[in-house]
């Protein structure tokens, strides 16, 4: 049936920001979010009407539209995202621009372990621009694997993956010439905004003092890393001190801040 917009919109739920609705409408209706600021009449089917509606309401009661949608963006692609991945978000795109600066040559045969990979957005959005790479997605959760997996196929890089289930390096063999990882940092116990909590709580909490990740990872990182190779890795708020104390051998090369100006990801390098 054809509408007119202004009269559906009327029609509702009016807690629900009006961009997030036009993100939500242009979902269902499967058209580009800039044709609906044209269009006057919208044509909807009832079915398609009792989609939206369920979508506002989950968005309503603080649902993530990514969550809502299973979909992000995330550098140059979209990216398949879950209830058993953490959404891809905007500050982890540094580590794949210092991966660039690290690695200026893009033919190079260069090997990538993304380390708790979740969705797989960094090392698939890093392998994307280098056609030579090959890239290991290790995640302790075998359906953000299967997410990542997904990614992968849906990018057209799955040929340069592979998959293992692992909790943090317990079953990786071999070395890398680059490491990335965004781990949890989280305290346990801090209280999260209503849209964070979709996420997994194993992808957010890092122990008491949300440095238990970066205990495991970092004593152990340079066994994997070849002679001169990179870890990136992600940080919150206020860690990058006790981080550094955590790397002890591990050099530090670069930390670099996020757009809002927060130490966001540190570059160690072995050797």
């Amino acid at each position: 049936m054809f509408l007119d917009l202004k009269r559906l919109l009327s029609h509702l739920p009016t807690d629900v920001d009006r961009h997030d609705t036009f993100l939500l409408l242009q979902h269902v209706l499967k058209i580009p979010y800039e044709k609906l600021f044209f269009t006057k009449k919208i044509n909807i089917t009832d079915q398609e009407f009792i989609e939206l509606d369920k979508y506002l309401h989950l968005r309503s009661v603080g649902m993530p539209i990514a969550k809502i949608v299973e979909h992000k963006a995330f550098y140059n692609n979209e990216f398949k995202t879950t209830i058993d991945t953490l959404d891809p978000r905007p500050e982890t795109e540094l580590i794949v621009d210092l991966f660039l600066k690290y690695f200026p040559y893009k033919s190079a045969h260069i090997s990538i372990l993304d380390l708790g990979c979740g969705t797989g957005c960094i090392g698939l959005s890093i392998i994307d621009l280098y056609p030579n790479a090959t890239l290991c997605l290790a995640d302790i959760s075998e359906e953000a694997l299967a997410v990542a997996e997904d990614n992968a196929k849906n990018t057209n890089l799955k040929q340069r993956c592979s998959f293992i289930k692992t909790d943090w390096f317990k079953n990786i063999n071999g070395q890398f010439d680059a490491v990335v990882c965004n781990p949890p940092y989280i305290e346990n116990g801090y209280q999260l905004d209503k849209s964070t909590l979709y996420d997994p709580h194993i992808a957010l909490f890092g122990g008491n003092d949300g440095l238990e990740a970066y205990k495991e990872i970092l004593p152990c990182v340079r066994k994997f890393l070849r002679s001169g190779g990179f870890l990136f890795l992600e940080i919150g708020i206020g860690q990058r001190i006790e981080v550094c104390k955590i790397a002890k051998s591990t050099t530090v090369i670069e930390i670099a801040k996020d757009l809002q100006g927060i130490e966001r990801t540190i570059v160690f390098c072995n050797g």
